[in-house]
C-alpha cells in the first residue's frame, strides 16, 4: 500500500496506533554500490531427514500464484528491462495501481483526486506491461474518492459508474482482459477503527467515525459489482477482507458491532468474487530474523478460519482467496527486507498459502524507493544502512546520519527478487504441490510432480549458523542416478547458481540458504490415460455422488484425485481407488465444477478430465441435529471427539456423520463407528449398538490421525445427508 517512502502504513498486523504521515516521492539521484550482506560465520554441521511422498497431492499451482505490484508513481515500472525480469521471475498477476494510491485514483486523467498531481504511469502503460510479460491483470478501482472522481465526469457519475467505465474501456473497448478487479484498498485503515491512513470521502473528521465501517462499505460494494459486472459478467470482483488474527480482526466499535469480516460477508452473501487480504507478519522495529522465517506456520490456521469465516457468513467455504499484498514488515522497512533472510522468508511465505489452496500471492511490490528510517539493529542479518519494499532498485537516494546514501542503479535486483526467481524455477502452473516433511524444524522441505514426471525438492534452511546434510527417500517416485540439477540461493541472496551436485538421496544445504533440487524418473513416464468426464448422482443440499470411465495405466493403478475447480485453482476433494466418488460437506445451494485426475503407482497424474458442474439443493429450513467437534492436537498427531445430538422431534435408527476436513490430516482408526476417510472427506458410520437416538438424546464417537501442514478442524457437519448446527 505504501507509496515510496514508508510513511504511509500499509497493513498493521497488530492494533494500529502511531500518527500517520504521507511522505513525499524519494528523488531518484545517482546510484552507488548496493548493501553488503554479512557472510555466516563458519558452520555448524548436522544432519536432516527429508520424506517426499509424491502420491499425496496438497494443491494444484495456479497460473496467478507468483504476483507483484506495480504502481502508478513508479516512474520505473515502464523500464525496457522490467518485463524481461518479471518474466525471469515468473509472474503470472500484476496488481495495479498499487495500494492507497488506488483510493485517490482518477484513470481516466491519471492523475492523483485528492492532490491533482499526474502520476507516472497510466493504465495503457499498465495493459501494455501485462501484454509483454503475459501476466493476467488485477485492478483495484478506486472506492474512497470514486464518487468524487464521477462527479467531475460529464455528465456526473457515481464512483460505482466511474469503476464500470474502467471496465468497459480495459475489457471491452481494449480487449485487454482483465480478469480480477478489486474494491479499494485496505478499507479498514479508513478510520474505522482508530488508524487513519486509507483515503475515504464517505467518512466524517475524526477517529472511529460511525458513517463508514464495514457496513457501509459493504453497501456501496453492492453498487460497483452491479454496475461492473453489468459492462463484464465475466469479470471476478474482489472484496477487502482481514487476515484472521491480525489487526483489525475481531475489533469492533459502536457504529460497528460485528467484526469487519463477519459484517461484509454477511451482507455481501454470494457476491463475493474473491477474498482480498494482506498479510505483513511484523510491525516496524519488532523485526527478527528468526520471528520472520518461522511467521508462515501460521498460514494453515489463518486459511481455515478464513474459509470458516467465509462458509459461514458468505455462503461458499470455496470463494477464492488471494493475497494482494504481503512482504516482511508492515511499515517503514529496515535491513532485513534487503538480507538474504527475506529472500528465504519469501519463498516460505508464497508456498504456505499456495498449498494450502491460495489462488495468489502478490509481493509488495516491483520498484518501492530507499527509506532510511527503518530498523537497522545489529540483531539483524546483513549490513544494509536502508530498506527498501522493491523487489528492484529504482536508484534512489536518501540521507542516514547526515550522509548521503543510494541504492544501486535502477533495476538492479535486490535479493527478495532471487527469491522469486528461485521460486519460479520450484513452481510450474498445473504442478501438483504434494507431501514433504523434514526431522528438523529449522530446515524446511517442500516438493512438486511436475506433468513430464520430474519431481523438484526445495530446501530451505532457515538455520543462521548450522549446515544440514539431507538424506531424501521418496514415495510413489523412483528417481534417475546420477547428480541432479541444483539451482541454489545462498548469502548474500543477489544470484542463485545452478550446478549437478549431490545425489537423489543426499544433499548438503549451507546456513540461510535454498535449494531446487530437480530429479528425472528412473524410467521412462508414461501417465495413466485421461478419465471420462464425471457425472453426478444423488444430489442433496450438502453431498453427491460422482462417477467417470475409468483411466488405464501401463505401472498400475492407484486412484483418483477429483478436484473442485475454482478458476485457476484446484483442491482435492476427495481420492478415492475406484471410478466413483461420493462427496460431503458441501454447502448448500451453491454451484460447483468438479474435475478428475488418475493417479499411477509411481505417482503420476494424468491429463484432467473434463469438468462438470454440480449446485447443490437449497437443503432443509432447520437443522435437526448438533455436532461438537473437540479435538486435541500435538505435533504430527491428533485425535477427536466427536458428539451428535438429536435436535429433531424424530428418533434416528442410524446415523452417519459426514465432514471434510480443511488440513491435511489423515484419520488412523476410530472407535464408537465405524470411520472411512476419501481425500479430505470423513465419513462416520454408527455401531450395531449405539445406531438409535432419541430425540433429544446424544452420542459421540472418536478417532486417532496424523497431520504434516495443517490440523485445522472442519467447520461443516452432516448427519443423514443435512446440515447440522455446531457447538
Amino acid at each position: 500500500m505504501r507509496r515510496r517512502q514508508s510513511r504511509f502504513p500499509r497493513s498493521w498486523t497488530a492494533v494500529a496506533a502511531a500518527a500517520l504521515f504521507v511522505g513525499s516521492a524519494a528523488v531518484p539521484l545517482a546510484a552507488s554500490a548496493g548493501p553488503a550482506s554479512a557472510g555466516p560465520a563458519a558452520a555448524a554441521a548436522s544432519t536432516a531427514t527429508v520424506g517426499v511422498n509424491a502420491g499425496q497431492t496438497l494443491a494444484t499451482v495456479p497460473s496467478t500464484a507468483i504476483g507483484t505490484n506495480g504502481s502508478v508513481y513508479d516512474a520505473a515500472l515502464t523500464d525496457a528491462a522490467v518485463p524481461g525480469l518479471l518474466k525471469n521471475a515468473g509472474t503470472g498477476l500484476i496488481r495495479f495501481p498499487g495500494g492507497t494510491s488506488s483510493d485517490t485514483y482518477n484513470w481516466k486523467t491519471n492523475t492523483d483526486v485528492k492532490s491533482g498531481l499526474a502520476q507516472s504511469v497510466d493504465f495503457d502503460q499498465y495493459a501494455t506491461l501485462l501484454s509483454q510479460t503475459g501476466a493476467q491483470g488485477m485492478v483495484t478501482v478506486d472506492y474512497g474518492t470514486g464518487d468524487a472522481a464521477g462527479a467531475s465526469q460529464s455528465p456526473a457519475e457515481t464512483g460505482a459508474q466511474f469503476a464500470a467505465d474502467w471496465v468497459r474501456y480495459a475489457n471491452v473497448t481494449h480487449h485487454d482482459g482483465i480478469k480480477y478487479w478489486e474494491i479499494g484498498n485496505e478499507i479498514y485503515g479508513n478510520g474505522t477503527y482508530g488508524a487513519n491512513w486509507e483515503p475515504d470521502d464517505h467518512c466524517a473528521a475524526g477517529t472511529n467515525p460511525t458513517n463508514c465501517g464495514p457496513a457501509v462499505y459493504a453497501q456501496n460494494v453492492k453498487a460497483y459489482i452491479a454496475a461492473m459486472k453489468a459492462v463484464d459478467p465475466t469479470i471476478v470482483v474482489g472484496v477487502v477482507l482481514t487476515a484472521p488474527g491480525n489487526w483489525p480482526d475481531g475489533v469492533t466499535n459502536g457504529g460497528s458491532p460485528q467484526t469487519w469480516n463477519q459484517t461484509v460477508m454477511s451482507a455481501l452473501n454470494g457476491q463475493i468474487g474473491f477474498a482480498d487480504v494482506h498479510w505483513y507478519p511484523q510491525n516496524p522495529g519488532n523485526e527478527s530474523d528468526s520471528t520472520l522465517l518461522s511467521a508462515p506456520s501460521q498460514i494453515p490456521t489463518m486459511v481455515s478460519t478464513l474459509r470458516s469465516q467465509l462458509g459461514q457468513w458468505e455462503g461458499s467455504s470455496t470463494v477464492p482467496i488471494m493475497i494482494t499484498e504481503t512482504n516482511s514488515v508492515s511499515s517503514n522497512p529496515g535491513k532485513q527486507i534487503l538480507s538474504v533472510v527475506n529472500a528465504l522468508y519469501l519463498t516460505q511465505d508464497y508456498l504456505g498459502w499456495i498449498q494450502n489452496g491460495v489462488a495468489s500471492v502478490d509481493w509488495w511490490q516491483i520498484h518501492n524507493g530507499i527509506v532510511t528510517g527503518g530498523n537497522t539493529s545489529s540483531s539483524l542479518y546483513g549490513t544494509a544502512t536502508y530498506g527498501d519494499y522493491g523487489m528492484l532498485s529504482d536508484g534512489s537516494c536518501g540521507l542516514v546520519n547526515g550522509s548521503r546514501v543510494c541504492e544501486p542503479a535502477a533495476d538492479t535486483p535486490f535479493p527478495a527478487y532471487y527469491g522469486t526467481q528461485l521460486l519460479s524455477q520450484f513452481i510450474h502452473p498445473g504442478d501438483a504441490l504434494v507431501s514433504a516433511s523434514s526431522s528438523q524444524s529449522l530446515l524446511k522441505s517442500y516438493a512438486v510432480k511436475a506433468a513430464d514426471g520430474s519431481l523438484r525438492v526445495l530446501l530451505v534452511n532457515d538455520d543462521p549458523a548450522t549446515s544440514y546434510t539431507v538424506g531424501l527417500n521418496y514415495t510413489g517416485f523412483t528417481p534417475a542416478s546420477g547428480a541432479p540439477s541444483v539451482a541454489t540461493l545462498a548469502p548474500p541472496g543477489t544470484g542463485i547458481t545452478t550446478a549437478a551436485s549431490g545425489s537423489a538421496s543426499s544433499q548438503t544445504i549451507a546456513p540461510y540458504s535454498a535449494a531446487v533440487v530437480t530429479l528425472k524418473p528412473g524410467t521412462t513416464v508414461t501417465p495413466p490415460t485421461t478419465p471420462g468426464t464425471p457425472t453426478a448422482s444423488n444430489v442433496t443440499s450438502t453431498g453427491a455422488t460422482l462417477s467417470w470411465s475409468a483411466s488405464t495405466s501401463s505401472t498400475g493403478l492407484a486412484g483418483y484425485d477429483v478436484v473442485a475447480v475454482n478458476g485457476s485453482t484446484e483442491t482435492v476433494v476427495a481420492s478415492p481407488t475406484t471410478n466413483s466418488a461420493t462427496l460431503t460437506g458441501l454447502t448448500p445451494s451453491t454451484a460447483y465444477t468438479f474435475a478428475v485426475y488418475a493417479r499411477d503407482t509411481a505417482g503420476n497424474r494424468s491429463a484432467r478430465s473434463g469438468t462438470l458442474a454440480v449446485t447443490t439443493s437449497a437443503g432443509s429450513t432447520g437443522a435437526s441435529c448438533k455436532v461438537t467437534y473437540a479435538p486435541n492436537v500435538w505435533g504430527g498427531g491428533l485425535t477427536a471427539n466427536v458428539t451428535v445430538a438429536n435436535t429433531g422431534t424424530a428418533a434416528w435408527s442410524s446415523w452417519t456423520v459426514g465432514f471434510a476436513f480443511p488440513g491435511d490430516e489423515k484419520v488412523t482408526n476410530g472407535w464408537n463407528a465405524t470411520v472411512t476417510q476419501s481425500g479430505a472427506n470423513v465419513t462416520a458410520t454408527n455401531m450395531s449398538y449405539n445406531g438409535t437416538i432419541a430425540p433429544g438424546a446424544t452420542t459421540s464417537f472418536g478417532f486417532q490421525g496424523t497431520w504434516s501442514a495443517s490440523s485445522a478442524s472442519p467447520t461443516a457437519f452432516t448427519v443423514n445427508g443435512s446440515a447440522c448446527t455446531t457447538g
